[in-house]
């Protein structure tokens, strides 16, 4: 199958050297999500063509003419729109570029949808080119943005042929028309190695880290954490946090007057990783009240079912019910609630808990891999191209039939 898929990242490599200086934000689960689909496709053996106006902005390369010439990487072949680097010049470019991109000789359109520009060219494309075009939902348009914006991804979902979407409460909000969609709420990296020994600090030391890494924003729960790591007051545990967000200035301020909790900024992935190895438990505090929490699945809980170390989260509704034997729950969301599952989970034997975390590593990889998950996109492709012959055929033959009736 030949697919055409859009987005605004690139291949690894050019990642890498786009941002070189960390001092710049940077989209990070956007390029690792794509990156792995795209890889999960490749290993399928389809053969994947990405189009991209590139992940960059003023802020991140003064360039006033961004060229970057295509290039091949995991089985998929990456090209790039020339753009000029201003607002409404990118944008427009972006348009029409991603709009010429879909030919005759591609099987299917793969597009993230909140990518306007590449989104609505890519449309134009396969509408004139009579293709199958499906779009990724990774988050709803209404919690990013409104208004105008707003109204052109609602006019795109009504012309879409199908969607892939993070979670079931999605399709209710998106897909009023009840056309053919696919819920897959992650991916695993299918090509990890083999789990390093990473000698637990509980093992080594007797201490128990318990370890937050991700957003620091306080609707994310991470004051409750904090708050309820202090009331649990456990002796032979840390509380390490990794990440940036508003509650950071209150954050270094209860690291000083409290040593049981270290925070240790931004750090690149594969130190937070192997970070999370060591741990004896990870923890998403994430509240789930918010109406916004039906329509995610957070990176992190694939991420952190994939250490090998124990997790403990809130009772998300966006996490599907076969995660539920891999995980460990907080049931009371206060801060209260919070120390009293984190005690729980400390209180039972180290064995125990780490034989829960290797049966939730071999779930994720041998289950939600991006192999695995990749697959599942191929087939629900072909099921769409097939309602879109047969749509398409159905409409040739009442044109004929309409043309008959006119020619008596």
């Amino acid at each position: 199958m030949k697919i055409l898929y859009g987005f605004s990242n690139c291949s690894d490599r050019l990642y890498r050297e786009l941002f070189r200086d960390k001092s710049i934000a940077v989209l990070q689960p956007d390029q690792k999500y794509h990156g792995l689909l795209i890889r999960g496709l490749a290993a399928n053996g389809a053969a994947v063509k990405c189009v991209s106006g590139l992940p960059v902005n003023r802020a991140v390369t003064k360039k006033l003419f961004l060229h970057e010439p295509d290039e091949r990487e995991s089985g998929a072949n990456y090209h790039y729109i020339k753009t000029i680097n201003l607002p409404l010049f990118r944008q427009a470019g972006i348009y029409f570029g991603s709009r010429k991109s879909v030919t005759k000789d591609c099987d299917v359109v793969l597009c993230d949808c909140l990518n306007l520009a590449n989104a609505f060219g890519m449309l134009a494309g396969a509408k004139r080119r009579k293709k199958p075009i499906i779009l990724i939902v990774t988050d709803l348009p209404e919690f990013q943005r409104g208004g105008f914006l707003r109204r052109l991804n609602e006019t795109m979902f009504q012309k879409a042929d199908g969607f892939i979407l993070l979670t079931e409460q999605m399709n209710e909000k998106i897909n009023p028309t009840g056309k053919p969609y696919l819920v897959l709420e992650g991916h695993s990296d299918g090509a990890l190695p083999e789990l390093p020994h990473a000698e637990k600090t509980e093992t080594k030391t007797g201490k128990k880290i318990v370890l937050y890494s991700g957003s620091l924003m306080k609707l994310y729960g991470i004051q409750n954490l904090t708050e309820g790591f202090l009331s649990a007051d456990l002796p032979d545990a840390e509380l390490h946090i990794y990440g940036d967000g508003d509650y950071r200035e209150e954050l270094v301020a209860v690291c000083r007057g409290e040593e049981r909790i270290k925070y240790f900024g931004s750090r690149p992935n594969g130190e937070v990783v192997a970070a999370q190895q060591r741990a004896a438990l990870l923890v998403n505090p994430r509240p789930t009240a918010p109406e916004y929490t039906k329509y995610s699945f957070p990176s992190k809980t694939m991420e952190y079912l994939a250490s090998g170390t124990p997790a403990l989260t809130t009772r998300l509704p966006g996490i599907p019910h076969d995660y539920d034997a891999h995980l460990y729950f907080i049931e009371d969301e206060s801060p209260l609630g919070i120390a009293e599952a984190i005690r729980k989970v400390l209180a039972c034997p180290q064995a125990e808990r780490e034989e829960r975390a290797r049966r939730a590593r071999t779930f994720v990889i041998e289950e939600k891999s991006n192999v695995v998950q990749a697959k599942k996109i191929l087939d629900f492709a072909r099921a769409v191209m097939e309602d879109k012959t047969k749509n398409t055929n159905k409409k040739t033959d009442k044109k004929r039939q309409k043309n008959r009736q006119k020619n008596r």
